[in-house]
């Protein structure tokens, strides 16, 4: 009889481990399954979202005019775009880097300039437009508009010169004529303008004088004009005064005025 009893007890325990045995392999098929959908889901889920980007093919030296076999676009993940990267390429061809741009560095705004472009710029001759000439001339505030004139507003030349009696003596200050019109003016000491080198047309809406304020001590203008006006101004420097007059927005009428000579301010007193 305790044989028949010890073989019952022996069968309940075994039957008990087999009731583990299975509970804990639903356990582990259970475990496995949600293992298995996780990773299926992460499998699953979009990569993170990208934006057209132009980046250098190559490498782009400083001061080159960018062409279409220099850039091309990518798709660049956002959180890796810079924010002011540029995504068309015709945004860049034509322009000029202003620092070198390596192999798949993205382009951003400031990192070209357009040639005679709006852009605020270092370099003057990135300004000047193509077949045009800067030049400076002595012109301090109390010569001109009282120190008012601002890079990208547009001005008329005068130049007072002496002149030669039959005699040979010399009158001083004999005459004054304008001998440039509507030229614009690039930079003022050494604020450079922000607005478009429009050469003799400033009535097309672009907003003049838009530069920072000049400098009150300024004492030269820096002007945009062709190689023959440059050659004149020169000549006019070296042999008087010039004065720079500023002109009204949107005023680019050239017309024809006359010269004044000093004997028009003080006619000869009648005897």
């Amino acid at each position: 009889m305790a044989r028949a009893g010890a073989g019952g007890s022996a069968g309940r325990i075994n039957g008990r481990f087999m009731l583990l045995t299975i509970v804990c392999a639903a356990l582990s098929a259970v475990l496995v399954y949600a293992g298995v959908a996780r990773s299926s889901d992460k499998g699953s889920e979009p990569t993170s979202a990208t934006a057209s980007t132009v980046v250098a093919k190559i490498d782009i030296p400083a001061r080159t005019e960018i062409t279409a076999a220099m850039v091309q676009v990518k798709d660049v993940p956002v959180d890796a775009r810079a924010g002011t990267a540029l995504s068309n390429v015709d945004d860049v061809i034509g322009k000029v880097t202003r620092y070198p741009i390596a192999p798949d560095e993205q382009v951003t705004p400031n990192k070209v300039v357009s040639i005679g472009g709006t852009e605020n710029v270092e370099s003057l001759s990135f300004a000047v437009s193509k077949g045009a000439r800067a030049i400076s001339i002595e012109a301090d505030q109390v010569l001109s508009a009282g120190g008012l004139i601002l890079p990208g507003d547009y001005v008329d030349i005068m130049s007072v010169v002496s002149g030669t009696k039959p005699d040979g003596s010399t009158v001083e200050n004999y005459v004054v004529k304008t001998i440039l019109q509507n030229v614009q003016v690039l930079a003022v000491a050494q604020t450079i303008a922000d607005t478009p080198s429009g050469g003799a047309d400033a009535s097309g809406g672009e907003e003049q004088g838009s530069g920072s304020k000049p400098d009150p001590e300024a004492t030269t203008l820096t002007i945009l004009v062709s190689p023959e006006q440059a050659e004149l101004l020169f000549l006019a420097e070296l042999n008087g005064t010039l004065r720079a007059v500023l002109r009204a927005y949107g005023d680019s009428e050239v017309t024809q005025v006359r010269p004044i000579f000093k004997n028009e301010l003080s006619p000869a007193i009648a005897q």
